[in-house]
């Protein structure tokens, strides 16, 4: 079986995650070593992926080697196991899942678990300074949670996978709370009182401090981020504010010095988050995919004239997320992908079409054009342009 073939298979090992316990006594058995590693823990409705970015590149600059471990892939799902800026290579994959597939079979694991796994198994082999582990969905009974944590930190709270989460963005805090252990310094840039309090209870319950921080920017010619009284030219979307000071106050945590800040400000890029694909006319990209990560695009992108196209996913809130983007007043069509979970877009009242249909609009399309929605989507996207 080729390595593709591997991953394939690996990606339809669907179903529910195991209890914690039993993981970690698996990670305990086989791979004692995950005990030595110095991780860090992000949680969040939105924006995991980007701080997850910003904190690695700070720890780059101090000389650290990071592994990286993020979810879903947009392109290859390589992109999930990282050391720095580099993908865990398809040969190192198929030897680590080669070295476990029997066991991964015996035990039933999710893809989930797997890639988890795996990542583990990397860092270790790869003697990293440090790994950040970005949860999947939820906090409290995510896989990631089964590991130990020098640091934990929430983004922002949302309602998102209300189906397994809760249904008021209170619940859902709470939820993401999970991920907070006895004596594990926990930082959040939410701002929701009734969520703040939630996570504060969880915090004391289970024997540790919350520390509640929230970026400050400014706009004057341009927007500048705000740090330590100092000003410094800021080229990101505005979401990006809460979720680079999240990185830098983590790194104050664990006493690593913050160096080149106006540089790394200048070349940061996580990919598929409002990313210029290509300028006049202009092409961005955003996988914001659900009402929150729509509210925060929105918000960065009022003067946005142009085109939108969208996709979602059909557990997602696809009406309101289209009432968000409205607001924009730009036209608006919907986008079929292939994947069992999309939405049935004819419902939704807009034209829709498919992506060669769309692809083909682009090529000739003299306005400028913001593509959003569902990380698939963006997927689906970035293999057309990159």
């Amino acid at each position: 079986m080729r390595v593709l073939e591997k991953i394939e298979k690996m990606e339809n090992k669907r179903g529910r995650n195991h209890d914690l316990s039993i993981f970690r006594s698996w990670l305990d058995d086989k791979c004692p070593e995950h005990k030595k590693l110095k991780n860090i823990q992000i949680a969040g409705t939105n924006g995991k992926g980007s701080t997850s970015q910003w904190l690695m590149m700070f720890l780059k600059e101090n000389g650290k080697r990071v592994g990286v471990f993020t979810s879903p892939h947009l392109i290859c799902h390589t992109e999930r196991i990282r050391i720095n800026e580099d993908d865990i290579s398809l040969e190192d994959w198929e030897r680590i899942y080669d070295a476990y597939s029997d066991f991964f079979e015996e035990k039933e694991m999710t893809m989930f678990e797997i890639d988890l796994w795996m990542a583990v198994v990397y860092f270790i082999e790869q003697e990293v300074d440090y790994c950040i582990f970005e949860v999947g969905m939820g906090g409290q009974r995510d896989a990631t949670t089964s590991l130990e944590y020098i640091v934990s930190a929430i983004t922002n709270i949302g309602l998102d996978h209300q189906e397994f989460l809760g249904n008021t963005v209170e619940e859902i805090a709470e939820t993401k709370a999970g991920i907070f252990k006895k004596g594990v310094p926990a930082l959040t840039t939410e701002t929701h009182p009734g969520c703040i309090q939630r996570m504060k209870d969880k915090a004391q319950k289970v024997g540790t401090t919350l520390e509640t921080v929230v970026g400050e920017s400014v706009f004057e010619d341009a927007l500048y981020f705000v740090w330590k009284g100092e000003k410094y030219p800021f080229s990101q979307a505005k979401y990006q504010v809460n979720n680079l000071y999240l990185a830098l106050k983590i790194l104050e945590t664990i006493h690593e010095p913050i160096q080149n800040l106006e540089n790394i400000l200048s070349s940061f890029l996580w990919k598929g988050r409002c990313m210029l694909l290509q300028d006049n006319p202009k092409r961005i990209v955003d996988g914001a995919h659900n009402p929150h990560g729509i509210e925060a695009l929105v918000s960065s992108l009022s003067e946005f004239r142009g085109k939108i196209f969208f996709s979602v996913l059909k557990e997602k809130d696809a009406k309101y997320m289209l009432e968000l983007l409205e607001t924009l007043h730009s036209p608006i069509t919907l986008v079929r992908f292939d994947s069992y979970r999309l939405y049935p877009l004819e419902e939704l009242g807009y034209p829709v079409i498919d992506m060669q249909e769309m692809f083909a609009q682009l090529e000739k399309e003299p306005e400028d054009c913001l593509l959003c929605g569902s990380l698939y989507f963006v997927g689906d996207v970035l293999k057309y342009y990159v």
